[in-house]
């Protein structure tokens, strides 16, 4: 990852890979606004099938 405030996401992204979840897991975790994990937060809810913005 490179660009301002990834170091926010290194974390959140280390447990998600380590914790072998699946987008639904993530997509019901909560997600501070307006965070770099937002967009993290936001991937996995369109992954779940659940987008909350449509573009």
């Amino acid at each position: 990852m490179v660009g301002d405030r990834m170091g926010e996401q290194v974390g959140e992204a280390q447990l998600i890979y380590n914790w072998e979840v699946r987008p639904a897991d993530v997509a019901q975790l909560i997600h501070a606004d307006p965070t770099q994990n937002e967009a993290l937060g936001e991937a996995h809810l369109a992954l779940a099938g659940k987008p909350l913005h449509t573009y």
